[in-house]
């Protein structure tokens, strides 16, 4: 299954990247991609903070406005 990961930067973050792309720097290049993507790929991975269908939620019922109740 393919999982999502959502980054923003700002202008000067953008310019770090390009500054590494542009100087071919993989030391600065690993560092970066452990600051950003660190966490959100862990996160991805362990499902944690990303939307999930509304069937997926634990103590969800597959059709909204209905509570499923475990074991009845």
């Amino acid at each position: 299954m393919k999982k999502s990961i959502i980054l923003a930067f700002d202008d000067q973050e953008l310019m770090e990247l390009q500054r590494i792309i542009l100087d071919g720097d993989e030391t600065e290049a690993l560092r970066f991609l452990e600051k950003h993507f660190k966490d959100k790929v862990r996160a991805a991975l362990e499902g944690e903070g990303h939307c999930k269908p509304f069937f997926e939620i634990p103590g969800r019922s597959a059709i909204p406005g209905e509570f499923s109740r475990g074991g009845d």
